[in-house]
């Protein structure tokens, strides 16, 4: 990304949502998809934003960075390197790769804890990285944003990362990705699907944020060894992911419902580190009162989750897993992806 001098001292701000992964998730870390011809990982974009922003430094060479939902803070001089470890790994490998050198104030703010399965992190990193090149006067591109944000979080995690999250945050609505040699097809679907679906899904927080990482990996690790569990838990990934994109496309209810346990079950006999005894109560919930399907947002062993119900029971549905101790969420899918603006005299 060629870089300009700073035209204005006028912040830029970005906001971009949250996803919840509906199913064939995983498959978008290379080269998994590839492993599984005809596999597809289906999310849509919910209404919980999170929010960046970049403007001037406090001083001249100065590179200020905060989480403001972590009160967490530092400043570094813009001509030194970047340490880049600790909470704020991400947005000091961010500023690393793109701050000026007259140095940024960059800062971001979620909506709920990183850890809770929605794509908290990608969400944050494609807002910062459009809000930083937008102040710097470049317009951000989906495919170097998208690729940025991917290859800086895998240097935060140690581990391969995919693009789901960061489609979502860039594109909202309903989408899904089929997996092929050269990159991945995106297909947006309609609109009116969305109101729909948001009439059938029951979001909720299971109390327990965690870290991606341990579960991802030990899915990854095991399908490149050849593990044969692995391997049929990856082909019934894929299958169900393709089965959910089709019936998103459809607006068949009952095989999205179907699809999400079908991923749900590979997960559970893929890892241990899936489920908890509280998703499991909540799901068991889910089921008695007339659930679709249900499954884990993410990588699961914590975090966010996702019921699917008919609009005349979700109510019934909600309540039940409520019951469990399980934080229902009020939020919907959303078509509003990215949005970047400037603040003439903001700070």
């Amino acid at each position: 990304m060629s870089a300009r001098r700073v035209a204005t001292a006028a912040a830029v701000h970005a906001s971009a949502p949250l996803r919840v992964d509906l199913a064939g998730g995983t498959l978008d870390l290379w080269p998994l998809g590839l492993l599984q011809p005809g596999g597809a990982t289906a999310a849509v974009a919910i209404s919980l934003r999170v929010a960046a922003s970049a403007g001037p430094p406090p001083r001249s060479g100065v590179i200020a960075l905060a989480a403001e939902d972590l009160a967490l803070s530092e400043e570094h001089p813009a001509n030194a390197p970047l340490r880049c470890r600790g909470r704020l790994e991400l947005l000091q490998r961010i500023a690393a790769a793109l701050a000026p050198p007259e140095g940024v104030t960059l800062s971001t703010r979620a909506p709920v804890a990183q850890g809770s399965g929605l794509g908290t992190s990608s969400a944050l990193g494609v807002a910062a990285v459009a809000a930083l090149l937008r102040y710097r006067g470049l317009r951000p591109a989906r495919d170097e944003v998208v690729a940025l944000v991917r290859d800086l979080e895998a240097q935060v995690l140690g581990i391969p990362t995919g693009t789901q999250d960061h489609e979502a945050a860039w594109g909202g609505g309903a989408f899904f990705i089929r997996h092929a040699p050269g990159g991945g097809t995106l297909w947006l679907l309609p609109r009116p699907l969305l109101a729909r679906l948001g009439e059938r899904l029951v979001i909720f927080d299971s109390g327990r944020a965690r870290s991606s990482g341990p579960s991802n990996w030990d899915m990854f690790r095991r399908r490149i060894e050849g593990d044969a569990a692995a391997v049929r838990a990856l082909a019934q990934v894929a299958d169900a992911g393709a089965r959910a994109a089709e019936a998103l496309a459809a607006h068949d209810w009952r095989a999205l419902g179907r699809a999400m346990r079908k991923d749900l079950d590979a997960r559970r006999n893929w890892s241990p580190l899936v489920l908890t005894p509280t998703l499991e109560r909540a799901f068991d919930a889910a089921r008695r009162a007339g659930a679709l399907g249900f499954k884990v947002c993410g990588a699961g062993g914590g975090g966010f989750a996702v019921a699917l119900a008919e609009p005349a029971r979700r109510a019934r549905v909600a309540s039940a897993i409520g019951d469990t101790g399980a934080r229902l969420c009020d939020a919907g899918p959303t078509a509003r992806g990215l949005t970047v603006e400037r603040r003439r005299g903001a700070s």
